[in-house]
């Protein structure tokens, strides 16, 4: 795989008043280059955002690259945490090209899940101390939409895997960061059927004075 450029800009958001005025932003994260500074970045905001719902983490130990990810302890008790990075290149493709990315919800969701096959091969159905799945992005090109949140979301009701609880977080700025909860093993979701979501393809627009983040095109 290419080695990971890193860098500092951040989708480009376009904002209009109520009176119409129109104001435009470079939103900036300050990625790390070593990959697991960048896993405790990720982390920092799952856990950020996850406390905004009044959980509560006690304790976060660092599992080393090669085991898994973090070990949490919240009140309830200990909860391992593997992060997987999505990223999704063309066929042929190099990882992290700059450049639009054209994207369908259900090969999106099954590129997505050959990764998670990989560590569910690595470790297994059955683990005594709980284990959770956090994927992230960290270019913008990557992003998904609703439809395919909600095909990860029939993925993981449907297929079997080790993780109670899975989340996908999407960080745009140091400040503005959006998790969703993909898979929740005592409250399970109910989402459309995938014929109802296959075409609802989208555009993820790379940065620049002149776009916005994200061109619905279905």
């Amino acid at each position: 795989m290419a080695k990971k450029p890193s860098g500092t800009a951040g989708p480009f958001t376009v904002t209009v008043s109520a009176e119409g005025t129109i104001v435009g932003q470079q939103t900036k994260i300050a990625w790390p280059t070593d990959q697991k500074e960048i896993e405790r970045k990720i982390l920092g905001f799952f856990v950020q955002e996850f406390e905004k719902t009044g959980a509560r983490f006690l304790d976060i130990q660092d599992g080393g690259t090669k085991d898994l990810d973090f070990l949490l302890t919240l009140p309830g008790g200990q909860v391992h945490i593997e992060l997987m990075e999505v990223v999704i290149p063309k066929s042929g493709e190099i990882p992290f090209q700059p450049g639009h990315r054209r994207h369908q919800p259900v090969p999106y969701a099954d590129a997505i899940f050959k990764g998670v096959q990989r560590k569910i091969d690595k470790y297994g159905l059955n683990h005594e101390v709980p284990i959770d799945l956090l994927l992230y992005v960290t270019h913008e090109q990557y992003n998904p939409n609703e439809a395919a949140v909600d095909v990860l979301r029939r993925f993981f009701l449907e297929r079997k895997h080790p993780f109670e609880y899975v989340f996908f977080l999407i960080p745009s700025a140091e400040d503005l960061v959006q998790l969703n909860v993909l898979f929740n093993k005592d409250h399970p979701f109910d989402p459309p059927p995938l014929m109802e979501l296959e075409k609802r393809e989208w555009i993820n627009v790379v940065a620049s004075e002149a776009q916005v983040g994200t061109m619905p095109i279905g």
